[in-house]
């Protein structure tokens, strides 16, 4: 998945840069620049257009679900969601274990998801949550902190679905399918 321009190098680059010349054009010749309001507007302005015109703020692949609503159906070729002021439902109930284990990773922020499990999959969950409401598989809602959650027929030596989900401000079901 192809990151956001607010996550490349040449930003950060070019946004030190004008952190530097700002602080060289006030301590020099007294000039003080609001680099910080400025940029913080423009930001704003620019995700209102982008949220305005249904583009995307970022680019996203198949695996990410950014101001919308969306349903993915796991095609084992990935191994990171994101689910970001939105909603999404991800199935990884078909997911297949002839190669061993399977690692995937989720992240939820400001948003609502669902996943989908399969329960005769041997499976580990690692929550980690602030400010959310996730809802493991065996009834425990946590809100803060880690929780491990593994199912019954679960042995660490043997091949398994291992989910690692970061819910931040958002809830996130896993249930079984």
């Amino acid at each position: 998945m192809k990151m956001c321009c607010l996550f490349s190098g040449l930003f950060w680059g070019v946004f030190l840069i004008l952190i530097g010349l700002t602080i060289i054009l006030k301590v020099l010749f007294n000039i003080g620049i609001p680099l910080f309001r400025i940029g913080f507007a423009l930001l704003l302005i620019y995700f209102g257009i982008k949220i305005l015109t249904g583009g995307p703020i970022c680019s996203k692949g198949k695996n990410a679900v950014w101001f919308s609503e969306s349903k993915i159906e796991d095609t084992s070729l990935s191994d990171k969601y994101d689910i970001v002021f939105g909603k999404g439902v991800i199935d990884l109930s078909n997911l297949s274990l002839t190669g061993g284990t399977v690692k995937k990773e989720i992240n939820t922020v400001f948003s609502a998801g669902v996943i989908k499990i399969n329960p005769q999959l041997p499976t580990k969950i690692t929550l980690n949550s602030a400010f959310a409401g996730a809802k493991m598989p065996d009834g425990n809602v946590t809100s803060f902190g880690k929780y491990i959650y593994k199912s019954p027929n679960f042995k660490e030596e043997e091949s398994h679905l291992e989910i690692v989900a970061n819910v931040v401000f958002a809830s996130l079901e896993i249930s079984n399918k």
